[in-house]
């Protein structure tokens, strides 16, 4: 009796194995083929990057003036607290995890959060907050050094400032390019930002802890890759977002929407 338990037990778990492994699989499959859709689209918008950055060496010269203009813009007279951008008190809560080397998360930031940001963070009804993740440049360091020192940019509320204005000057994943120098001329960028003074942060325990939390988060939230989101009413639950597109604004602007409209907003 004790042996066909035994066996019972074991096929249930060998079941419910396939049944995960699947999962991920499918989730896999199509994390691939958003990022096929993506490609073309991302290198249009990596050229307007460019373009919009000054740059007229490629994506090797670090050229922040023009740039740091949109972003400066984009931001002015948005309230920042840490990691999250825009009304506190806002019905709706959207959050992003990203990795600041990766081009996937750089076409989104250049094409569709824009628009997002103007329709609903400045107009008080959304509230987004930005979980860094350290995959892309793992093996370099290059992308664990660029959320270190966003994440202290946060300690003076310049997070989302230095976030946007790095995507603007993201260069080629396979590369090793986030240098001290390369990090001041991203942080002299962002108006108000004391750039010796993150630098110093950057290594805290506060901001390794920071890291820990937003992996953890990430990991929990049962995500395979980045740019991932979840959103919520207000301070509450919140749950997996799976847009149909990163760089159509569409299917975000109907997920918040109906978020909007369960919040009573």
């Amino acid at each position: 009796m004790s042996s066909r338990t035994e066996q019972k037990q074991q096929l249930k778990a060998e079941r419910i194995e396939r049944e995960r492994v699947r999962a991920l699989e499918v989730r896999r499959a199509r994390r691939l083929r958003l990022l096929g859709i993506v490609l073309v689209a991302a290198l249009a918008v990596v050229a307007i990057a460019i373009a919009v950055s000054g740059g007229g060496g490629g994506k090797k010269q670090v050229s922040t003036k023009n740039a740091a203009a949109v972003v400066t813009a984009r931001f002015k007279g948005v309230p920042q607290h840490g990691l999250v951008v825009g009304n506190p008190k806002a019905p709706v809560t959207f959050v992003e995890f990203a990795d600041l080397k990766c081009p996937v998360c750089q076409a989104y930031t250049l094409s569709v959060f824009p628009k997002l940001f103007d329709k609903y963070v400045r107009t008080g009804k959304v509230k987004m907050q930005l979980q860094l993740q350290h995959f892309v440049g793992d093996q370099n360091g290059d992308s664990e050094a660029a959320a270190r020192m966003a994440l202290a940019a946060a300690k003076q509320n310049k997070m989302w400032n230095f976030a946007d204005l790095f995507y603007y000057n993201q260069q080629d994943e396979t590369t090793t390019y986030v240098t001290n120098q390369f990090l001041r001329r991203i942080g002299a960028g962002v108006p108000g930002l004391n750039v010796n003074q993150a630098l110093a942060a950057r290594d805290g325990n506060d901001i390794t802890q920071q890291l820990t939390q937003s992996s953890s988060e990430f990991n929990a939230g049962g995500f395979s890759g980045t740019p991932s989101f979840a959103i919520g009413k207000g301070n509450g639950t919140l749950t997996q977002f799976n847009p149909a597109s990163f760089t159509d604004p569409s299917s975000y602007e109907q997920a918040i929407d109906k978020a909007l409209g369960s919040s009573g907003s």
